[in-house]
């Protein structure tokens, strides 16, 4: 697991080819995966929402398209940056009100602030997934969700034996190709291969203390939403 400065210069080095990477590489799946996300999260007007690890801000898009308030941030300010022009292009400034760059271990926002959390695609970059999830805990207002979209275990036989191919064989190549930088694309397959699967990811998120932590699988168990409430 690479430390957090050095997470933060590997987005940093492919932050404006993200979105082409991401819908090039999911065969354009990404969409609907942000779609189920917000769906999944209760996302909806006269909610206030905080998405961790938002990147370029395609989830906190999908969160304002259902009337949700986003408060949008990241870790790594090259990705974040470049969100608002997207913001304004689509027409959702006075939904998605606010970016900052915050770490998912402190996070800088007040207890009982949210009425969602999400993250997608970045707990898995997370040092301490431990100190993560007693944030979003903390920014939690009770009864408030926690939805996190990760990239996980495919559930059938034949399509984990092709999603390993593709994602060590395929993925680092056409990565490399597009943004001019091999390592990202090395290290996503390897990081997800170290991930917990679906129940280990739910054990934790019990542990941590959320309750009736789920999950559902999609495209097969190639990403999986998981969720857990505050009490």
């Amino acid at each position: 697991m690479p430390e957090g400065r050095q997470v933060q210069q590997m987005f940093s080095a492919i932050a404006g080819r993200y979105d082409v990477l991401n819908h090039v590489l999911s065969g354009g799946v990404d969409f609907w995966w942000w779609w189920r996300m917000a769906r999944c999260s209760g996302a909806a007007p006269g909610k206030r929402f905080l998405d961790v690890a938002a990147g370029t801000g395609d989830s906190s898009v999908a969160l304002a398209r259902r009337g949700a308030e986003v408060v949008s941030t990241d870790f790594t300010h090259a990705m974040l940056r470049l969100g608002p022009t997207k913001f304004r292009r689509k027409g959702l400034t006075e939904r998605i009100w606010a970016s900052s760059d915050a770490d998912a271990q402190r996070l800088p926002f007040r207890d009982a602030s949210f009425d969602g959390v999400t993250i997608c695609y970045g707990i898995r970059n997370v040092e301490a997934r431990t100190l993560a999830y007693a944030e979003f805990l903390r920014v939690l207002k009770p009864g408030g969700q926690l939805t996190i979209l990760e990239f996980s275990t495919p559930v059938f036989p034949w399509l984990k034996a092709f999603y390993d191919w593709y994602s060590h064989r395929v993925l680092p190549r056409v990565g490399a190709w597009i943004s001019g930088d091999a390592s990202a694309y090395t290290y996503l397959p390897e990081s997800i291969r170290a991930f917990p699967d679906q129940p280990a990811l739910a054990a934790e998120l019990a542990q941590a203390g959320f309750q009736n932590p789920g999950w559902t699988n999609l495209t097969g168990g190639i990403v999986a939403l998981h969720t857990g409430t505050k009490r």
